[in-house]
């Protein structure tokens, strides 16, 4: 008997969500983009679907994206998000920060 392993779900493991709609990108690359040390989007995301819930895997609509954003165009959304969006920071990172 063997163990069914979906092919297409992607682990979103090590991760921080960036709030605007919600992109999921490595914390400390988003720093790093946001000072502009890190240059390659592909090193910041770790996918460039732009989502509604992240946990349950909805990825925002078409038309959602043309109203908030103008355009649909998923790279240039995740920029907009990256420079002007709010990162999502645990309790204990914030407690960290705040000492």
């Amino acid at each position: 008997m063997s163990i069914f392993i979906p092919t297409n779900q992607i682990c979103l493991t090590n991760v921080a969500m960036v709030q605007m709609k919600r992109i999921t990108c490595y914390k400390n690359k988003v720093v790093g983009w946001r000072s502009s040390v890190e240059k390659d989007l592909d090193e910041v995301l770790q996918t460039h679907s732009v989502f509604v819930n992240v946990s349950k895997g909805q990825v925002a609509k078409k038309e959602d994206l043309i109203s908030a954003f103008g355009t649909d165009d998923q790279t240039e959304i995740c920029k907009q998000i990256l420079t002007k969006g709010e990162v999502q920071v645990s309790d204990k990172e914030r407690h960290t920060q705040l000492d």
